[in-house]
């Protein structure tokens, strides 16, 4: 994908508060979109550089060279061997610190978000609402998506809407703990495209929403039916109704069935209301690791579906 000033900005904005951008990276950008984003303060030029990092393996023992007029423009001089000297240009030596809150500010306006991003947590912040009501949440580094507490953090600032997040790439097992608690990550450079308005790039709301799946798990009340997995098992009247109890809660923003909740069908305990659950969907041919995965055991709090509740549908 054609690089574009804001996508360099995505990517460097990962190292958080110290990102910055060299002027020998910005200069093939110098133009109107890059003295907007110094208007808005996107970016914010800092002093020259005075200073230089000293060569690959260079055994001066200095921490940096020096940088010196030289004619027309600059050099970075080592001190022991000068085939190893640079020359530098003016713009080599701009500095431009980039500011989080006007990028996100940009990043969200590329999206189609009017109004300004707001602070949802450290590093976090939430662009807007998507026309079909999923909150949109935006994340420049990291770290910002590994800190305690940041799901029960967001779950609070959607009040009560589908998440999804523009976040940098991520190991596996983080994307997995947010995906497990029901949040839709997007890597933000995948949808940034670039366009011809006046930042240079835009995002496609449609981008910001998972494709539909077909359900995975269909629920038929009416006949006490549960289809799943391509097989279908018609539970009895008297266990039903505690399927219907983990249903529920698959449905809410709170998926786990306490025992009490599983019990509130019934004076039988949960341990056993659960046991004879599984053995319905063994007895129409699923296997005990099938039927475990479906009706979930969560250590010290009870019991869920082991399937997302985008992937569900219920009938009536």
């Amino acid at each position: 994908m054609t690089e574009t000033i804001l996508r360099l900005l995505t990517r460097l904005s990962e190292a958080g508060d110290d990102a910055i951008l060299p002027g020998e990276l910005a200069a093939p950008f110098f133009g109107p979109v890059f003295d907007r984003l110094l208007a808005k303060r996107v970016l914010v030029e800092q002093a020259p550089l005075a200073d230089w990092d000293v060569c690959d393996a260079c055994e001066c023992g200095l921490p940096c060279r020096s940088i010196r007029k030289a004619g027309d423009g600059y050099r970075a001089e080592c001190p022991l061997d000068r085939r190893q000297d640079i020359d530098l240009t003016e713009d080599d030596l701009r500095v431009f610190r980039i500011g989080g809150d006007a990028l996100a500010s940009v990043i969200g306006a590329a999206a189609g978000f009017r109004a300004a991003p707001k602070r949802a947590a450290a590093n976090f912040w939430r662009l807007g609402d998507t026309p079909t009501g999923r909150a949109v949440f935006l994340s420049l580094e990291p770290a910002a998506m590994t800190g305690d507490g940041i799901i029960v953090s967001l779950r609070q600032a959607a009040q009560g809407s589908d998440v999804t997040i523009l976040a940098p790439q991520l190991p596996e097992e983080i994307v997995r703990r947010h995906q497990d608690a029901g949040f839709h990550l997007v890597e933000t450079l995948a949808v940034l495209i670039p366009a011809s308005d006046g930042l240079g790039v835009a995002i496609d709301v449609a981008a910001l929403a998972p494709v539909p799946l077909a359900p995975v798990l269909r629920v038929r009340r009416a006949t006490a039916e549960v289809q799943w997995d391509g097989r279908s098992v018609i539970l009895s009247r008297q266990i039903f109704p505690v399927f219907e109890r983990l249903l529920e809660k698959a449905m809410s923003r709170d998926q786990v069935a306490s025992g009490a909740h599983v019990e509130g069908t019934t004076a039988r305990e949960a341990k056993d209301l659960i046991r004879e659950l599984r053995d319905a969907f063994k007895a129409a041919g699923f296997t005990d690791a099938e039927s475990k995965a479906l009706i979930a055991t969560v250590r010290n709090r009870g019991y869920r579906l082991g399937v997302q509740a985008a992937e569900i549908v219920a009938d009536g």
